[in-house]
Parts: C-alpha cells; structure tokens; sequence
C-alpha cells in the first residue's frame, strides 16, 4: 500500500515536471517571438509571456534544486538540537565518558572522596593502582587512603591470581610473558600497604584479593549498596594499552541498571576470589 501511495507521488511530480518545463519553454519561446515586435497586442503577449515563464520557472527551479538543500538543512539542525538536549537532559545524567584514556593519580583520589563504607576495585594485575602507593608521594594517594580508612572505609582490591592457567594464556596472547610476574610484583606490594595500614589499628581495613577468573575490565566500585553510590570502569581492549582505554564514570542515583550489571559483575568475582594473608 504505502509503496503505490510512494508510485503515485513520484508520477505526479514527473508529470507536474513535465507541464511545468513545457509551460516554461512555451512561455520563453513567445516572449522570444513576440521581443520587439510594433503594437500593444505584442507588447502584453511579450510581458504574459514572460510572466508565465518566471512564475513557471521559479518554483520549479525551487522543487528541483533548492526544497531538498533547506530539508537536509533543516533535518540536520533538528538532529543536532535532539542530539543536545538529550545528552544535556535524563539520559545524559551519571554517565560520564573519558575517551583520553586513565585519569591522573589525583584525580582517582577524588573520584574515592566522600565514600562512606566500601570500595572495591578489580582488576588483571593492578600494576599502576600498586605504583600510586610505592612509587606517588604520599599526599596523592597514600594520604587519601590513609583518611577513607581511618573514617571506617573498608577497601577490597581483586586481581587475576598470577599463577591461574587464564592469568599465564591472558599472558600469552597479549604477547607480555612477564604479565603473571608483574602481578605477582603487585601482589606483595599492595598485600604490604595493607599490612602497614592494619598495623595503624585504622577502623577500616584494606583486603587483598585473588580470583581463578581472568577481570574483564578494570572496575572501581565506591559504596556499591548507597544512593550515592559511584561506579569507574575500562575495557580491556586487544591492541590498546590499559592506560589508553577509554574510562566510564556511572552514577547509581541516574543510571541504576548500568551501575547495578557492574555490581553484579563484582559480586560475582568476589565470590570467586580468596584473600591473600594479612597478618
């Protein structure tokens, strides 16, 4: 049905064409025939004539070339402005996309401000999280830690178990054999703050954690059961570097689907996980 009603239209606006061109060069070839010719009868066929060619001509001319340019013109604006609102409006909210890839130590510190219970973060080998501890002065990371614990946060770090048949393939196929050592290294460091921190007799406590699963993505999770609970997540992506991925901030409060797959997700590799000692 709606493809003879289409039919219909493109006929008659050939047909429309076709009288307006003839109207056209009908209306050109008297006021050509009747240009300079003696008397009144000549001169008002002469100015019909050419009446009825402009009147003939301009709209065509306007159906033909113009009407689709300010169409697309106008489409494109109207896609532009819904584009706007709808990023500046409900669906825009809590979501937030870093495209340029991990934020900078002081940042990550102020993403974890404000927590009030728990954090927990997972990831494959968690070597640059270990280097904001060892190799980061203390007020960027160390300190703001040190602060959450000492308010009653508990902390869960997960990484892959270096010595898992998923962690040495992961390995493998990355082309980086060192990967397994690499967060064995991390492993003993993190396990090390942690222990320096229990000896501070902090309320909160920081746990170590390795899972048989292989992370699919670097994940932090701050206060996972509160409104106000925050979510920063990286793909790993094949042929990108860890660093580069691009990062998602989520917030509970306006995108509580998406912040509750990746608690789900993180539930599911604690429970596949078993803490490393923390004496």
């Amino acid at each position: 049905m709606n493809g003879d009603i289409a039919g219909s239209r493109g006929l008659l606006r050939r047909l429309r064409g076709a009288l307006a061109l003839c109207v056209f060069l009908g209306g050109l070839s008297l006021a050509l025939v009747s240009n300079g010719r003696p008397g009144f009868v000549w001169s008002a066929l002469n100015e019909l004539a050419l009446f009825a060619a402009a009147a003939v001509a301009i709209p065509f001319y306007y159906d033909l070339f113009l009407r689709d340019v300010e169409r697309g013109r106008f489409l494109g604006e109207m896609t532009r402005l819904l584009d706007e609102r709808l990023l500046g409006g409900e669906a825009g909210r809590g979501l937030t996309v870093r495209a340029e890839g991990r934020p900078s130590p002081t940042e990550k510190a102020v993403f974890l401000e404000g927590a009030h219970s728990e954090i927990i973060e997972i990831g494959v080998a968690l070597r640059s999280l270990a280097a904001l501890f060892v190799s980061r002065p203390e007020r960027d990371f160390t300190g703001p830690v040190r602060r959450l614990l000492s308010e009653g946060v508990n902390i869960t770090y997960v990484m892959a178990d270096p010595e898992s048949v998923l962690m040495a393939e992961y390995a493998r196929s990355l082309g980086e054999p060192e990967l397994p050592h690499r967060a064995a290294s991390s492993a003993r460091e993190l396990l090390a703050v942690a222990r320096g921190f229990d000896a501070e007799g902090l309320p909160g406590r920081m746990v170590i954690r390795v899972t048989g699963q292989l992370p699919t993505c670097y994940l932090s999770l701050v206060d996972p059961d509160a409104e106000t609970g925050r979510c920063r997540t990286a793909p790993y992506l094949p042929g990108v570097r860890r660093a580069d991925s691009p990062v998602l901030d989520i917030a509970r409060a306006s995108q509580r689907e998406l912040f509750a797959r990746y608690v789900t997700y993180a539930r599911a590799v604690l429970a596949d996980s078993r803490p490393l000692d923390t004496p």
